[in-house]
């Protein structure tokens, strides 16, 4: 997905992780896809880049959520995760 198509995704909890190194992102990441339902967004707000990518492989191999994109803007990755 685009950027645009991102921002108009409807989004059901965000976590802000800003200035946290892993294992934070990954696990607050996680914590928030359990209080969702199946279908739902949840997006990552973090200043770390490589916690995307940490993230990333922990939910998708752990079958909780397909990510559906990251953008950047002003310093920020905001990851979007649709539970599974």
């Amino acid at each position: 997905m685009n950027d645009d198509e991102l921002q108009k995704l409807q989004v059901a909890s965000e976590v802000d992780c800003e200035g946290e190194l892993c294992p934070g992102p990954v696990l607050k990441s996680m914590e928030a896809l359990g209080a969702v339902q199946s279908g739902e967004i949840v997006v990552l707000r973090t200043d770390i880049q490589v916690a995307t990518e940490n993230v990333k492989v922990a939910v998708e191999t752990g079958g909780l959520a397909q990510v559906e994109g990251v953008r950047h803007a002003e310093g920020i990755y905001y990851m979007y995760m649709r539970k599974l």
